[in-house]
């Protein structure tokens, strides 16, 4: 069974966010791991409900190269992001 890492993005955008992201899926593909990107930040991580699995592509994207080649011209959070405020819940 391969290891998964979830990446999220929360807080506002940056500039070079998705191509960080991007670089970041490659990297962790070449290491040997699968990576899962949290949709729209800590709420899509704090308010899944593993007990669904149907909403699991509402809050999850399995990443593949092939997903993130083109996102580095994409404006805006590929994953899109939100304003919790993970210490707060």
């Amino acid at each position: 069974m391969t290891k998964r890492v979830a990446i999220l993005t929360g807080g506002g955008d940056v500039p070079g966010l998705n191509m960080g992201l991007k670089s970041l899926v490659y990297r962790i593909i070449d290491l040997g791991f699968e990576p899962i990107g949290v949709r729209k930040g800590w709420d899509g991580l704090i308010n899944y409900n593993p007990h669904d699995p149907s909403t699991y592509s509402d809050h999850f994207i399995e990443l593949t190269k092939n997903i993130v080649r083109p996102i580095d011209r994409t404006p805006g959070s590929f994953l899109h992001s939100s304003r919790i405020e993970p210490r707060q819940v």
